[in-house]
């Protein structure tokens, strides 16, 4: 069990932790969103309670449509539309399924059909996908709305204006509505062991109890700018996304992995959440960088004495490095690795120049995190000490003390079906 490091609310459920953080945060942005029109960009902040109301006027035209109690699936990329669907969702009571938007169409339509939608939300980039299983006739599915206008298709942001008129028209049906904090609220399918996907039955307060532990360990602050890279319909991604909100952090969308260092700059990323691919590749460009301008040795010997200071707790490291950490854009604090294990050297690497790396392991069915190194612990090479809320145990240990580890806490799914 980890020490507790920082202050942190409980919340039983994804609805409070929203209208929390609307309120506390009301001010902040929560998500940053650019707009390419010819070659002209364009950015919109989209502050904490304009968040919190699209998403009860979108929820509510879901309610409306008669979705109360059903299914939605959610194919697309990372985008402030998946957001508001994936929420809408969830402060109703819907169920949310979120897909994999890489599937192929038999395995798409295998989801769909395995996970009985009875509606699908769709990133436009993903309309032949869609139109394909329509014209199949193969699935539950009963309604496709696209998150962008498109003919023939329900949109998001047609729905969110019907909506908010029928909430100031005093329809407040999906506003009041009650959260079963302990019902499936969200299926989500994962690769196992076998060649056929599981789906992952979690609710909403598997998330939440995930979320505050999360918090009572790693310091987000409400002035944090993170870059949302990891796929929305992974737990990983998809849980980090609600501790942003849950701490006030302001989101961004990536252009592509082409632009991962570009967005870094561009949006003044302080926080980043990825996968070790990722976060090598970053290191590995840092360090073609030292090496391009002939300074590695000189890297190498600045690392030395700032490593020695730190034994007096004196830290000049982000003073030391600063030319190094301005090509990360300048403001990059702190990073979270997880989903496999990463090199150490790259661990280490980024501790070294003043970047706080932490990695962490969890699962699917455990919403996600079981472990993780925290501010104040890291080993590199480990995945930490489990979350407060959780209890681990290792079985059938082999004479290296290598088993099975089992797992017990409020994050834990519901079942697989």
């Amino acid at each position: 069990m980890q020490e507790r490091y920082f202050e942190a609310t409980e919340f039983e459920n994804i609805k409070d932790i929203i209208y929390n953080s609307a309120k506390k945060y009301k001010d902040n942005t929560a998500f940053i969103l650019k707009h390419k029109k010819d070659e002209e960009i364009q950015y919109e902040n989209i502050t904490y309670k304009k968040l919190l109301e699209e998403v009860n006027s979108l929820g509510t035209k879901f309610f409306d449509l008669g979705y109360k109690d059903k299914r939605i699936a959610i194919v697309g990329r990372n985008r402030y539309e998946w957001v508001l669907s994936h929420l809408a969702n969830l402060l109703g009571g819907i169920v949310s399924v979120p897909l994999d938007k890489e599937l192929q169409i038999d395995e798409l339509e295998s989801s769909l059909k395995r996970s009985k939608a009875d509606v699908v939300i769709f990133d436009e980039k993903y309309i032949e996908n869609i139109e394909e299983i329509k014209k199949r006739n193969n699935t539950n599915l009963k309604e496709y709305i696209c998150m962008t206008k498109k003919e023939g298709y329900k949109d998001i942001e047609t729905l969110k204006e019907e909506g908010k008129k029928l909430l100031n028209g005093g329809n407040r049906e999906y506003v009041d509505a009650k959260i079963d904090s302990y019902k499936m609220n969200i299926l989500l399918f994962t690769s196992g062991t076998t060649s056929k996907s599981k789906a992952v039955m979690l609710s909403q307060n598997n998330i939440a109890s995930n979320v505050y532990a999360m918090q009572l360990v790693e310091k987000f602050l409400d002035t944090d700018v993170n870059l949302a890279f990891l796929p929305f319909h992974h737990i990983f991604g998809s849980t980090a996304m609600i501790v942003m909100l849950a701490c006030g952090v302001a989101t961004a969308f990536p252009d592509g992995l082409r632009y991962v260092a570009q967005n870094l700059k561009e949006y003044k990323v302080s926080v980043f959440i990825g996968v070790p691919l990722l976060v090598e590749a970053i290191y590995k460009k840092v360090e073609q960088g030292i090496e391009k301008k002939r300074k590695t040795k000189i890297v190498e010997l600045a690392k030395k004495i700032s490593n020695f200071l730190l034994k007096f707790k004196i830290d000049i490291r982000r003073k030391l490095f600063k030319e190094i950490i301005d090509e990360l854009g300048g403001h990059l604090r702190f990073v979270v690795s997880g989903g496999a294990p990463l090199d150490r050297r790259v661990a280490k690497g980024f501790n070294e120049l003043g970047i706080k790396l932490v990695q962490g392991y969890g699962l699917t069915e455990t919403s996600p995190v079981i472990s993780a190194e925290n501010d104040r612990k890291v080993k590199y090479g480990s995945i930490g000490i489990p979350m407060d809320n959780v209890e681990v145990e290792f079985e059938n240990k082999d004479e290296n003390g290598i088993g099975e580890l089992k797992v017990k806490g409020p994050n834990v799914m519901l079942r697989l079906l």
